[in-house]
């Protein structure tokens, strides 16, 4: 059990304490190291995360996705199946993604959770590993769910940050 407090209110995210290390990339002031947190469960039992794209113009573009999930590996993985999606079109143009799992605070700046900062390394819409893919989904919801899959997506974690970030790691509060 995690818990994290905050001035007015406490809140637990139960955690499996699965611990994953990703390798943060240096950028702009941030120091290259090897973090191990229970990032997995807390994004992985947030169903409904926010997926940030930008096509190759840099026009951005935001949805929110149910599927995305960190693997062992510690890449991010989800699938799509909506005939047009532009967050599809934007990944082929675009490699860098960035996902958002929180949990509401009382003010924006209360807010708790993860960015993570990915680049997208495979997207498939067909062959072996698609079908393989597809009878995994058709064993778990049924035939029709299976059907509608028309990619999937592999990401590699470059950087994590939390939602509101003051320096601190992702799941420490910012004050």
């Amino acid at each position: 059990m995690y818990l994290i407090k905050k001035k007015s209110y406490t809140f637990a995210l139960d955690t499996k304490c699965i611990l994953l290390n990703f390798r943060t990339m240096q950028e702009s002031g941030n120091k290259t190291e090897n973090t191990s947190e229970p990032l997995n469960d807390f994004f992985n039992n947030h169903h409904d995360k926010l997926v940030c794209t930008a096509n190759k113009h840099g026009v951005p573009n935001v949805s929110i996705m149910g599927t995305p999930r960190i693997m062992e590996s510690g890449d991010i993985v989800f699938h799509i199946s909506d005939p047009i999606s532009v967050t599809m079109e934007n990944m082929r143009e675009n490699k860098e993604v960035v996902f958002m799992a929180y949990v509401p605070g009382e003010r924006a700046r209360d807010y708790h959770g993860v960015r993570i900062h990915t680049e997208v390394t495979e997207i498939i819409s067909s062959g072996e590993k698609f079908e393989l893919i597809k009878e995994k989904i058709n064993e778990r919801f049924g035939n029709d769910k299976a059907d509608e899959l028309l990619a999937s997506i592999t990401c590699r974690v470059k950087k994590v940050r939390p939602v509101v970030d003051r320096g601190q790691q992702w799941n420490e509060p910012p004050m």
